[in-house]
């Protein structure tokens, strides 16, 4: 039975892990994710986190599917069914996506999954989504990460401890067994996880907004079409620990005055100048610069090369650099193979057992 249960962690634990690499690599999601917009309301609200099937990419009418368009990952349901592909449509929207032109229709290489449904409803945890958006604004990267490493120390070392006595089985007495290198393999793989996590966290974007008009210059943000400006972002790295920073534009409009990577010290900031060249069409526009970060415990050389061939790639080097620090406290430990925790399983009931019966 004890094998069997640890069979089980392992397993869930392995595909876990192997799921979330391989999204990291594909930068795709793969078992959940949650909504940025309202557009699906009430349905699966702003911020709420949902459960995607990864098996099933055939859907039909009434399908909440989870697809990728240019602007990104999207959760719509199908609207209508045709040879070319889905006509999908936001329960909150008023018209399909594909209305006008407003986007192609989705073919069904473009989707990877379907909203897990449970009694017809979509399987969904309420606000989870923005519990992780509230964890990412509030939690500094570098206090997160030496948390998790002195919880990983802490637990490495307080586990050296401890005779080796053993306790004599009664009669007809079954024990669960749990040992110290299972407990410690465990909280290994949460702490490479959580790692990844916050720094997968904190990557985010740079906005801002300006007008295209024949007005151009007698406001602040007015520009004439055709035009070209320049302008300073600012890069703030409020931890106490350097960063590698990596700036990509979004779209074509924008460019870098400078190079795309840097590495802005603790409690310091970085001053981006970007060139915009103003469309011709006269209303308001938005520009968005990706902005990526990794903690500077690697050399900037190394996450420069990696990040080259996938920005993803970088959180691999650290999971093993990581990893390898976990292994060699296990070593320096001696984290053993004693049980620290035996479960009773005997005839008796836990009910009995509170009610005091012999």
């Amino acid at each position: 039975m004890r094998k069997l249960i640890e069979g089980i962690i392992t397993a869930v634990i392995v595909v876990i892990l192997i799921a979330s690499v391989v999204g990291f690599l594909l930068d795709r999601p793969i078992f959940l994710s949650y909504a940025y917009s309202e557009s699906m309301t009430p349905t699966i609200n702003k911020g709420d986190l949902f459960f995607i099937n990864p098996l099933s990419k055939g859907g039909e009418v009434g399908d909440i599917i989870v697809f990728h368009r240019r602007d990104g990952w999207t959760v719509h349901r199908i609207f209508a069914v045709t040879e070319a592909g889905y006509i999908t449509k936001g329960d909150n929207n008023v018209a399909t996506d594909q209305q006008d032109g407003g986007y192609p229709i989705v073919k069904k290489a473009d989707v990877i999954g379907k909203v897990v449904t449970l009694f017809g409803h979509p399987l969904v945890i309420r606000g989870g989504g923005s519990f992780i958006e509230s964890v990412r604004g509030r939690l500094t990267n570098v206090y997160a990460i030496a948390l998790i490493l002195l919880l990983g120390v802490f637990i490495t070392f307080s586990g050296s401890g401890g005779g080796k006595k053993r306790h004599k089985k009664g009669k007809g007495r079954r024990y669960l067994k749990i040992r110290a290198s299972t407990v410690y393999a465990l909280i290994a793989v949460s702490i490479v996880a959580g790692f990844l996590f916050i720094t997968v966290a904190s990557w985010g974007t740079l906005a801002f907004t300006y007008s295209s008009t024949l007005a151009g210059g007698q406001r602040e943000g007015w520009y004439l079409p055709g035009s070209t400006f320049e302008k300073n972002l600012s890069v703030e790295n409020n931890a106490l620990y350097p960063f590698h920073y990596f700036v990509e534009p979004k779209g074509d409009r924008i460019k870098l005055l400078e190079e795309n990577e840097f590495t802005v010290g603790g409690r310091d900031s970085h001053v981006l100048g970007v060139k915009v060249s103003v469309p011709e069409d006269t209303r308001i526009y938005r520009e968005e610069i990706y902005v990526r970060t990794y903690p500077a415990i690697l050399p900037e050389t190394v996450i420069g090369f990696l990040y080259a061939l996938n920005p993803y790639l970088p959180l691999l080097a650290y999971a093993l650099e990581l990893t390898a620090v976990l292994l060699a406290f296990s070593y320096l430990a001696e984290i053993s193979r004693e049980d620290i925790l035996r479960i009773r399983i005997g005839r008796r009931s836990l009910l009995s057992k509170l009610a005091g019966d012999d």
